[in-house]
């Protein structure tokens, strides 16, 4: 995997933990039954960042060549924190 491509998914997976920590911060200030439910989602988003953090470490020392791969699997990740964030926005407001 060259550099470029290291520097986007590290750059992403960053991404995805800001985002995160955006949503625990916008939890602390939601309703009591919404909050619950956006911190249950927190949880779950934070396995998945983990589960993609060691899936990455564990692609680029297997898999130099395979960028297009772990490039989609990341990218989807990101749509599902993405939308999840959008939905705990939503009932919050």
């Amino acid at each position: 995997m060259s550099t470029d491509h290291q520097g986007q998914v590290e750059k992403i997976l960053k991404e995805l933990g800001k985002r995160i920590d955006d949503l625990i911060i916008e939890a602390k200030g939601a309703k009591d039954e919404i909050r619950d439910e956006v911190e249950d989602k927190i949880k779950e988003l934070k396995n998945k960042k983990t589960k993609l953090d060691d899936e990455y470490q564990s692609f680029k020392d297997k898999n130099e060549g395979k960028w297009e791969e772990i490039k989609s699997h990341l990218g989807s990740a990101a749509e599902e924190i993405k939308m999840a964030a959008e939905a705990a926005f939503k009932k919050k407001g």
